[in-house]
């Protein structure tokens, strides 16, 4: 995701004016490593970022990360002020800027209050554009943000998905709360916490530290996203790790792979990262539901499970083995099985991935999906 530097003096001073509408948030003594509070315990030895803000505060290194990009601003006193509440337009200045995303737009925005003038005026207007907040005759960009929306905007700017099916519950809200699943599926993956094991506190306003916290930690699950290390499951609704411990063996496998193809007078294979997450997915199925068979007693066959994961193709295929100990074992015990070799060896596949993962007892299961597009 880039992310563009904006430091514009008018564009501070208007901040400035914007916040010191907002009164200080109360303070009380608290852990300062606790996500969900708002007051820092600092001793008198501790390296200061800001004035306020020590560099073992629970939230330090993002509002460094935020201030540093020129997206959120430090006062003319050298504070940051993260007891702070932060405004409805702070908060879409801020998500919008960390979402990476062009603000030129022809949309037309309907809130009176956000007039074109007004320093903010872009990256509301994407964010309403984008259906991240809704398009609606007043956002009211100075009134302090409640802890219920900001779910909302965290999940759809950065793209989590929101379901039903939570581990995470809270009291304080009905079963039939307009926010309860975004708030229960950014808790399920630790975007956002409750103010108590038990409360979440909806109408709670969000603090600056909050925002900065929460924002960054959007935009990083985003990223594990991207770098494709979890993916959603649509049938458990959940998010699952999918991260790639052995791209050595990867690599490897691929390597003996495209050396035979190239014996055989074929073309070598594509490494097709997507294809290395439905392999590891596989495997770690296989080792969760102690099975081992093309058919998965949860997702079916390899080509109705990549269907599941949104994965394109033409033609699909796919070698399973397990208890070997190297790339070199496993492809010669595939070689010379007249079915593997038959995949390994097809002319009409273009794409390969492959997922590797051991059990408890150390012994690996081995995936190789071959696929067309």
């Amino acid at each position: 995701m880039i992310l563009k530097k904006i430091l514009l003096s008018t564009f501070i001073a208007l901040l400035l004016t914007s916040n010191l509408l907002h009164s200080e948030a109360n303070a009380s003594n608290v852990n300062n490593k606790n996500p969900e509070k708002d007051v820092t315990v600092l001793a008198d030895s501790e390296q200061y970022y800001y004035t306020d803000v020590s560099e073992s505060y629970w939230a330090a290194d993002s509002i460094k990360y935020l201030v540093d990009k020129g997206y959120m601003q430090v006062y003319k006193d050298g504070s940051f002020k993260p007891n702070r509440n932060t405004t409805r337009g702070e908060a879409a200045y801020v998500i919008a800027k960390m979402m990476g995303i062009s603000l030129e737009s022809t949309f037309k925005l309907k809130a009176k209050d956000v007039p074109t003038t007004h320093p903010y005026y872009k990256e509301i207007r994407k964010l309403a554009e984008l259906g991240v907040i809704q398009n609606n005759e007043y956002f009211n960009p100075t009134e302090p943000l409640k802890r219920s929306h900001i779910s909302k905007m965290i999940a759809l700017a950065f793209g989590i998905a929101v379901d039903n099916v939570n581990k995470t519950s809270f009291t304080d809200y009905s079963k039939n709360y307009w926010a309860k699943n975004y708030i229960e599926s950014l808790a399920d993956v630790e975007i956002i916490n409750g103010t108590t094991s038990t409360s979440f506190s909806p109408n709670q306003y969000v603090s600056r530290a909050h925002l900065a916290g929460l924002t960054v930690r959007g935009m990083e699950f985003r990223n594990k996203i991207n770098r494709l290390e979890v993916a959603y499951d649509y049938l458990s609704k959940d998010y699952i790790s999918t991260i790639n411990s052995y791209t050595n063996w990867t690599n490897e496998v691929i390597k003996l792979v495209n050396e035979e193809r190239k014996k055989a007078g074929l073309s070598s294979l594509n490494q097709d990262a997507s294809l290395n997450q439905l392999a590891i997915i596989k495997a770690q199925d296989m080792i969760n539901r102690n099975y081992f068979e093309h058919n998965s007693p949860y997702y079916g066959q390899s080509w109705d499970m990549a269907t599941l994961f949104d994965y394109d193709y033409t033609s699909f295929g796919e070698n399973i083995a397990r208890n070997f100990q190297s790339p070199k074992e496993v492809m010669n015990a595939w070689m010379a099985s007249d079915k593997h070799r038959s995949n390994i060896l097809n002319e009409n596949y273009t794409n390969i991935g492959i997922g590797i993962k051991p059990n408890e007892n150390g012994n690996f299961y081995w995936v190789q999906l071959f696929s067309s597009k």
